[in-house]
């Protein structure tokens, strides 16, 4: 049986291209709109680890952890949603001018090598603090899983899963050149969807760690890549549907959540259904999220500049933090349920701010580009 989708995220976008657009107005709003995306997306990916690690110090039964696990199954979104950010952005270019040795090079240096590093690095964090034993090290087949599903630590598989994308990438692009009924694209992406699903449930494929595969995110990498080739067709439908959007993002969520707190807390629930409502809402509220990106492109500077700023190093956010958040989960959260709600903030804000300081600090440097890819 297929596994149910992983924590979230996410995060590894290639460098922004110079977008073509009618207008130099369009062109930068367009911009600003995808970092106000990557900026709204990390604070859930960051939100959405330090409300997982609370978890382990609240009662089971209290209705603190019910608030923490109902806030933290809403922010599980992040793996799609930095796909289709990462398949608009990264289609876009590729439609533009797209030539395989540059492009694969690229992905080379700026994809590839920050993820065997960030590997190495995580394996060796993970023996230094004592949660794996030095043995591992000489481990072989210990290397083999920490490289080819992602599970160096919790959140690279993500990267793992972008490095798939880019190499598949070129053979679909072909496909959105043309002219696409969205309707049926989103049905014939729906459809595959299940086919994969049942191919390994069925055994066909048998995935080990399905949630690490790109495959299990098409929806949301289909509609990434339409948008991409049609920017202004979700321009057009944001400001024409963007009711039914919302509406049908929470109709998702109403379907969603339960089954996601259900198996939070250890019950049984129906495979099948918990990955179908992942897929509605995951890829519904991603398009959400895009929407709510480009109005907040057109709102005062001081509300919109912090989140493009944050979504402008957001990767280095999301590869810095999660060894922040683990010397927190060692000191561990105590108190009433106030003081940890304190504690719980603090861990965000610094898991949030420390790694946005130490990107600020590299930038432009040598070792950004060999951590970071940029």
């Amino acid at each position: 049986m297929a596994s149910t989708s992983v924590t979230s995220p996410p995060l590894a976008h290639p460098v922004d291209p110079p977008f073509v657009a009618h207008s130099a107005p369009a062109q930068k709003s367009r911009i600003e709109a995808i970092n106000i995306f990557r900026g709204l997306a990390i604070l859930e990916v960051v939100m959405h680890h330090t409300t997982g690690m609370a978890l382990r110090f609240v009662d089971p039964g209290g209705l603190a952890h019910f608030l923490l696990a109902v806030v933290n199954r809403i922010l599980h979104f992040a793996v799609p949603g930095f796909l289709f950010m990462t398949a608009v952005v990264l289609t876009r270019s590729a439609l533009k001018r797209f030539e395989p040795k540059s492009y694969y090079w690229g992905r080379v240096k700026k994809s590839l090598m920050p993820y065997l590093i960030w590997t190495v690095l995580y394996v060796l964090f993970r023996v230094w603090t004592e949660q794996d034993p030095r043995g591992v090290l000489q481990q072989p087949e210990r290397w083999q899983v920490w490289l080819q599903y992602g599970k160096g630590y919790f959140h690279l598989y993500f990267l793992l899963i972008a490095l798939q994308f880019y190499l598949v990438l070129p053979l679909v692009l072909p496909l959105f050149r043309r002219k696409l009924n969205l309707p049926l694209l989103i049905a014939a992406a729906f459809g595959s969807q299940l086919v994969v699903y049942l191919l390994n449930r069925e055994g066909v494929t048998n995935w080990r760690f399905p949630a690490t595969m790109a495959v299990w995110y098409i929806p949301a990498i289909t509609l990434g890549m339409y948008f991409g080739a049609h920017y202004s067709a979700f321009e057009n439908l944001w400001r024409k549907w963007r009711l039914p959007l919302v509406a049908s993002a929470a109709v998702g969520l109403a379907w969603y959540l339960p089954q996601a707190y259900a198996a939070l807390v250890g019950s049984r629930v129906d495979n099948f259904s918990y990955n179908t409502a992942h897929w509605v809402y995951t890829t519904t509220f991603a398009l959400v999220l895009f929407g709510f990106a480009h109005s907040f492109a057109r709102a005062p500077q001081w509300f919109q500049r912090p989140l493009a700023r944050l979504g402008s190093v957001s990767l280095q956010i999301y590869l810095v933090h999660p060894a922040l958040l683990f010397f927190f989960e060692r000191e561990g959260l105590h108190g009433e349920p106030f003081s940890v709600a304190v504690q719980v903030l603090v861990a965000f804000l610094a898991s949030l701010l420390v790694p946005f300081v130490f990107a600020r600090l590299l930038e432009g440097k040598k070792l950004s580009l060999w951590l970071f890819g940029r």
